[in-house]
């Protein structure tokens, strides 16, 4: 999650002589990715993308068993190509249907290849267009909280630096927002959905 920055707000106090007033900077954390896992919508969204992934495996599963089922066949008519024991006529007859069931292989081997491909490319766009608009969401409340508290700056404590230290380190809970944010963005969560958090 990208860190959400706010714009550092000065008030001016103007009297005689111009006496100019500097703001207390507030400064408050958030994690951005624990208030994400905890979104109904995304939660909603990944348990949909579970069972699409799902189907599509199971789509995999039937292509792949048709083309062993089609090299089983390949190797059977191979066989016939090679026996003594057929005329000459069957042999070369098993042959040409060696060769056709080949190129049924190859096709079956591409329609894999291509439909893998595809899904993956239709699996990853829809979660990558999904979460930003998620994100989206769970920044506007971020900002809508940092509004109220008069924030300066809103750090996300869910980052992690290169060498794998947090990026944020918060010593003071007080500052921490992401529990009010969860709170906030699943406020409109149907009720069904409600009960059966509540019962798991």
């Amino acid at each position: 999650m990208k860190t959400f920055t706010s714009l550092l707000t000065f008030l001016a106090v103007a009297g005689f002589g111009a006496v100019a007033a500097k703001a207390e900077t507030v400064i408050l954390t958030i994690s951005v990715s624990t208030a994400a896992e905890q979104y109904y919508k995304v939660q909603e969204f990944l348990a949909t993308a579970q069972a699409s992934s799902e189907q599509a495996q199971e789509r995999v599963n039937t292509i792949q068993e048709e083309g062993t089922q089609l090299e089983q066949e390949y190797k059977e008519l191979v066989e016939q190509a090679g026996s003594d024991i057929l005329t000459e006529e069957a042999r070369n007859e098993a042959k040409e249907d060696a060769r056709i069931k080949y190129q049924e292989i190859a096709q079956k081997q591409n329609e894999l290849r291509q439909f893998a491909e595809n899904v993956q490319r239709q699996l990853a766009a829809r979660h990558n267009t999904q979460m930003s608009l998620f994100t989206k969401e769970i920044m506007e409340v971020v900002t809508e909280v940092a509004k109220e508290r008069e924030a300066s700056i809103v750090l996300d404590s869910s980052g992690v630096s290169q060498n794998g230290m947090p990026s944020v380190i918060p010593f003071d809970e007080s500052i921490d927002i992401t529990a009010e944010v969860i709170k906030r963005i699943n406020a409109d969560k149907p009720e069904e959905d409600a009960e059966e958090a509540a019962s798991e």
